[in-house]
């Protein structure tokens, strides 16, 4: 049986996805009245028939190619954000993803590897915007432990209540998802903690408090905040943040207050 023509729509197809025709020492092309014609394979010393390099740097309506590049990215890190955290991760893909984005779905690949990849660097951006509100809402390190806490947590709580697809990306679309995910999860929640600990760490009683202590303390501080944001966002904010924060506020300082005033053995 007489192989299938090859006609120039296979060039375009190649063309149209930048990628070269497959490696050959040459490529025979067959007319449909039966006449061929061997052409010589693209090689270093062939001018390619499509260059990405020589098309990426253009700029189109005053926009470079790295400006593209970024506009396509931050409009898929707000599609994941929005989706992830509305319909839920497993519930979303990739062609809806670019839907929201607005961009076709090969932007997608030119950015991520795959969905799981877009949720790590969305909950990224979730845990460094709580982070940041926190860590700007401490003032004078010098204050009260408790007053301290109270600031830093208010701000932390004030970004989840101000924005539920965040609460619903960092605390629950996260878990379960895979080993990976898991591993950023874990050492994210114990970064918070250590955020956390940092408030006392500084002052001269915390001083010989042991490491091993130190990161108990953490784990200890991140899990009860934690599981009262996982609980708080799905009482739809219930009680007042005020509230949730005072409370959150007192148990730290008391654990601290605690641990600090501790005899130590040895």
């Amino acid at each position: 049986m007489e192989r299938p023509a090859i006609g120039w729509s296979t060039f375009i197809v190649f063309d149209f996805m930048r990628v070269p025709p497959p490696a050959a020492r040459t490529i025979t092309v067959r007319f449909s009245m039966g006449r061929s014609v061997s052409l010589p394979a693209p090689d270093q010393t062939c001018a390619p028939l499509w260059s990405n390099g020589g098309v990426s740097g253009r700029s189109y309506g005053g926009e470079s190619a790295t400006d593209r590049l970024a506009r396509r990215r931050r409009q898929l890190l707000d599609a994941g954000l929005e989706l992830f955290g509305t319909t839920g991760y497993r519930a979303t893909t990739v062609r809806q993803l670019c839907r929201e984005a607005k961009v076709s779905d090969r932007y997608f690949y030119e950015q991520f590897d795959s969905t799981e990849d877009l949720l790590l660097a969305v909950y990224d951006e979730c845990t460094a915007r709580l982070e940041e509100a926190a860590v700007a809402a401490l003032g004078d390190p010098g204050d009260a432990v408790q007053d301290l806490a109270r600031r830093g947590l208010d701000a932390f709580l004030s970004v989840v209540e101000s924005d539920p697809r965040l609460a619903r990306v960092v605390w629950f679309e996260v878990l379960g998802v895979s080993a990976r995910v898991e591993t950023a999860y874990l050492a994210r929640m114990q970064s918070f903690g250590h955020l956390m600990v940092a408030v006392v760490a500084g002052r001269a009683e915390a001083a010989d408090v042991p490491e091993v202590t130190r990161e108990l303390m953490a784990t200890t501080a991140v899990g009860a905040v934690s599981y009262t944001v996982m609980t708080w966002a799905n009482a739809d904010f219930s009680p007042a943040r005020d509230e949730v924060a005072e409370t959150l506020a007192r148990f730290l300082a008391g654990a601290t207050t605690a641990v600090l005033e501790s005899p130590r053995s040895g």
